[in-house]
């Protein structure tokens, strides 16, 4: 079980390989951290659109590759479940919390993931945060709950402005793929697609589809709806 029932929305895939930017190397290396067991608990946080999913499921498959297991949640869509829902993540290797900010007013929420916390602490588990805002900011009810985070490896993950972040993550993606678009699409996506590396992830599995991995050929006519998915997706 990959997944809590509850949290049935489906996501890109994603793999660690993909963030291979100059800007990720605190958080890859994080992540290598968390593999060796040097880390037992690693916050990541940004603004929206910055990748924080696609890297928990790409963190939650590297797990599940070496024989453990692991499990992606978003609490966000986990706040009308019943509260005995967070104790089926106790069996986890590795658990990797999605938008931690929505428990923010939500104090019976935040004790549950204090317990769980603490019950990882016990077993030698593993937890994955990530969040919008760093967890000193965060605006938690639990003094308990907000210094138990504050503890963890915090790491802010890149917004997609650097150029060489950007073709990092759409060069290795489609190599992993098997990929091969025309050179004139990549750079346009590149310099007028969208920077936020979620977005721009979007954008590589949209022209996936459009083109059939590239077999296609092009012409003027298709090149321009091309672009104009491109620009869409930007918005």
């Amino acid at each position: 079980m990959r997944q809590l029932q509850l949290d049935i929305e489906p996501r890109l895939d994603a793999k660690i390989s993909d963030f291979s930017g100059p800007s990720w190397g605190p958080v890859i290396d994080g992540v290598r951290q968390l593999h060796a067991g040097l880390v037992k608990k690693f916050y990541l946080y940004g603004p929206a659109g910055t990748g924080k999913s696609h890297l928990l499921t790409a963190i939650c498959e590297s797990y599940l590759e070496i024989g453990k297991s692991a499990i992606k949640v978003s609490l966000l869509e986990l706040l009308d479940a019943p509260i005995e829902a967070i104790s089926s993540l106790e069996r986890y290797d590795l658990v990797a919390l999605d938008d931690m900010e929505a428990i923010s007013g939500v104090l019976h929420w935040q004790k549950a993931v204090f317990h769980l916390i603490n019950y990882n602490n016990e077993i030698g588990g593993q937890l994955v945060f990530s969040s919008r805002i760093a967890p000193i900011e965060l605006k938690l009810e639990l003094p308990d709950l907000q210094s138990r985070l504050t503890q963890a490896v915090s790491v802010r993950v890149p917004n997609g402005s650097l150029y060489a972040d950007r073709q990092a993550l759409v060069h290795s993606t489609m190599e992993r793929k098997g990929l091969n678009f025309d050179p004139q699409i990549v750079d346009y996506l590149l310099m007028h697609g969208p920077q936020q590396p979620s977005l721009l992830l979007q954008a590589l599995n949209q022209l996936e589809k459009m083109l059939m991995g590239g077999q296609i050929k092009l012409n003027n006519a298709n090149l321009r709806q091309i672009y104009a998915l491109i620009d869409a997706d930007k918005k």
